[in-house]
């Protein structure tokens, strides 16, 4: 029976700051664990596991032999892993390359290219596989074709972690995806929005949920409040930001308060509600605009009302 991989990624530290810190990875043979990150900790993780033992990296620039057939480049690949060349054609299928077989290389778009990049990766023999944006920039039938690829390598009980920026990518590929920031990795809920579930019989017995839940394609996403920044309504759309990117979510300003006012939310301005604890610096643009910066990378700025500065004042004590 195969056993769990439990890696631990050692902290990076650019000009005594710490970029993100030490962090535990535990692996299941026929998995996919999904990394949702900016492309500075995609880019500094990739090189930290190229040189891991047991462990091969997937890097999207990698090159490829243009001036070879794509029916040459397979039986290339094939003899340098000491593999017969017999698997050529089922390889063309699972690539869906076989009408571009005798294609050289170099005609090829760059969705098939991509597709074709991955032959190196599933000819692996190593445990661990580490792809960096296997479905950036393709086009709809390869992410599909990308899919069947990484359902056969779990077939054969591979270890595999996808990096991306884009949440909707690790959503429908990953079994399990993570948010990698400053703070650390933080585990996202991400469950099927249509799946059936027999609710459970609860009786009387009240029920406390303290993760806000939002949606983000057909998937339902729950946020612990803490890695919420702030929360903004516009035209009666209610978005959840966290880590830069909006998640729309279908309760209302004032229900949100209501839930979060316990962890330290305030209502800045009818149209936003504001983690304190994510607050950098009260601005005073004018005697009636204030405004509030947030500790994030792109200088978010939140609205303060002017009748709303008061309150603030008495709950931070000043």
């Amino acid at each position: 029976m195969e056993q769990n991989i439990d890696i631990l990624v050692d902290p990076y530290i650019e000009g005594g700051n710490v970029i993100y810190p030490s962090i535990h990875l535990s692996l299941q043979p026929g998995m996919i664990l999904g990394i949702y990150t900016d492309v500075s900790k995609i880019h500094t993780l990739m090189q930290w596991f190229m040189k891991q033992e047991d462990t091969f990296t997937h890097f999207r620039e990698n090159v490829l032999y243009e001036r070879l057939t794509v029916r040459e480049y397979i039986r290339f690949c094939l003899k340098l892993f000491k593999r017969t060349t017999d698997e050529t054609e089922n390889l063309l299928k699972l690539f869906s390359l076989t009408e571009q077989k005798n294609t050289r290389i170099s005609k090829l778009s760059s969705s098939e290219k991509q597709r074709l990049k991955l032959l190196n990766t599933y000819l692996q023999e190593v445990t661990v596989l580490v792809l960096e944006e296997p479905f950036q920039n393709i086009d709809e039938f390869s992410k599909q074709n990308v899919h069947q690829i990484l359902k056969k390598l779990l077939e054969k009980q591979k270890s595999i972690i996808v990096l991306s920026n884009n949440l909707e990518d690790l959503i429908i590929s990953s079994t399990v995806i993570h948010r990698l920031d400053g703070a650390g990795l933080h585990a996202l809920d991400v469950k099927e929005e249509d799946q059936e579930q027999t609710p459970p019989q609860l009786g009387n017995t009240p029920i406390r949920l303290d993760k806000i839940p939002t949606k983000k394609n057909d998937k339902i996403i729950l946020f612990n409040p803490p890695e919420i920044d702030y929360i903004e309504s516009v035209e009666g759309v209610v978005s959840v930001y966290v880590a830069n990117e909006a998640y729309p979510c279908t309760l209302s300003l004032n229900e949100l308060e209501q839930k979060l006012t316990a962890f330290g939310f305030f209502r800045s301005h009818r149209s936003y509600i504001v983690n304190l604890q994510k607050v950098r610096e009260i601005i005073t643009w004018t005697r009636n605009s204030y405004s509030l910066a947030l500790n994030s990378t792109d200088k978010t700025v939140v609205p303060l009302s002017k009748n709303k500065l008061a309150d603030l004042k008495e709950i931070l004590g000043i």
